[in-house]
């Protein structure tokens, strides 16, 4: 592919992730919380749209342990070693930007939820304590600096601004999907139709949850949020407003932070009622159709995504990656709000040679 000069963003990442200019990254690092916190989401888009070309925003945390070798529990329990493989995945594939690794069982856990933990995949919920008013009453709203494992997300995102002056991305589980893990899943969704009322007590329990920790993140430095709502992809557009929308409404306006809202699977029934919320942006999976996505989005948001985790960047090699993120671009050239992204959370055993051609696909299309 042809050489290009290179691109305001690519100025700017690669002054954020040099080592030699550390001394330099602290004063942007303080000021860039504040502005990300004032700016709205007009102006926001207005830079994304200076920066040259496409934004890469591969979800690869899982898949950064092999660089360091180290297993997916040791990250997930020790913000120094999540840490560090971010850091080794920023570095080694010259990333846009700094993340976590995902984990939507983090506030789960800490409200009380029994958690699976595998050496080498993602974790997973157990069990469901809320079936009664008197189960949520019995809960409190944890801490995170002292809780489960909050305080180790905290802590990477911490030494992440401190190392970096890239956008730091941060974040955890919307209110539905987190009162599907309180109650199970199939409970939260019959408790929409036969007992909505007390679905909500449990959502406004939930939003309490998210906001404490979603700040604590902000406080550490996290100037981009990342909500996981899969769980609302089951939700009928009204019931999305009333379940889900409505309470991520509430955690925008509270937080004063971009947030990107994320869903699972097909959403396409729920594109405008997401743009509704207020997030900057929408994530979509691989199953939704961007280009249909694009056209039914509201002004000034971002639309990200939607290369399929699994079919292409774990099935297919580098060449197959390559061309197939060529056709996204291509697809999405004249929308003007576009960061390209994978679709979900990339498997840990996705090649990283597949992931370095995502990211040369990305940086050199114009």
């Amino acid at each position: 592919m042809a050489n290009h000069f290179p691109m305001p963003i690519d100025v700017f990442a690669t002054f954020g992730r040099s080592d030699r200019l550390r001394p330099l990254h602290r004063p942007l690092g303080l000021a860039m919380p504040h502005l990300m916190g004032v700016l709205n989401r007009r102006a926001i888009c207005g830079v994304i749209g200076l920066a040259g070309r496409r934004i890469a925003a591969p979800s690869c945390g899982s898949p950064a342990t092999q660089l360091t070798a180290t297993t997916i529990r040791q990250n997930l329990c020790d913000g120094r070693v999540m840490f560090e493989t971010i850091a080794k995945a920023v570095t080694t594939w010259r990333m846009d930007g700094d993340f976590t690794f995902s984990d939507l069982t983090v506030e789960p856990e800490a409200c009380g939820c029994a958690i699976e933990m595998p050496e080498n995949s993602l974790p997973y919920v157990l069990t469901h304590p809320v079936a009664s008013a008197q189960d949520l009453g019995a809960l409190r709203i944890p801490d995170p600096y002292t809780d489960g494992r909050m305080p180790v997300f905290v802590e990477c995102v911490s030494r992440l601004a401190e190392r970096f002056s890239l956008l730091t991305i941060a974040g955890g589980s919307g209110p539905f999907t987190l009162a599907g893990e309180l109650m199970g899943t199939e409970n939260a969704a019959m408790a929409t139709i036969e007992n909505p009322g007390f679905l909500e007590e449990v959502l406004e329990f939930c939003l309490e949850v998210n906001i404490r920790y979603l700040q604590a993140l902000c406080k550490a430095g996290a100037e981009v949020l990342l909500l996981g709502e899969p769980t609302a992809a089951i939700l009928s557009p009204p019931s999305f407003r009333r379940f889900s929308g409505r309470y991520i409404r509430r955690l925008v306006e509270r937080l004063k932070r971009p947030l990107i809202l994320h869903t699972c699977g097909n959403a396409s029934h729920l594109i405008e009622e997401m743009c509704a919320t207020g997030a900057l942006g929408i994530s979509l999976d691989g199953p939704t159709d961007l280009e249909d996505a694009a056209g039914r989005m509201t002004p000034h948001t971002l639309l990200v995504g939607n290369l399929d985790p699994v079919e292409v960047f774990l099935g297919m090699d580098a060449e197959g990656v390559r061309e197939r993120t060529r056709d996204m671009l291509a697809k999405m050239r004249g929308f003007r709000n576009y960061v390209a992204a994978s679709g979900c959370d990339l498997s840990p055993l996705t090649p990283t040679e597949n992931i370095e051609a995502f990211l040369d696909t990305v940086r050199s299309y114009r």
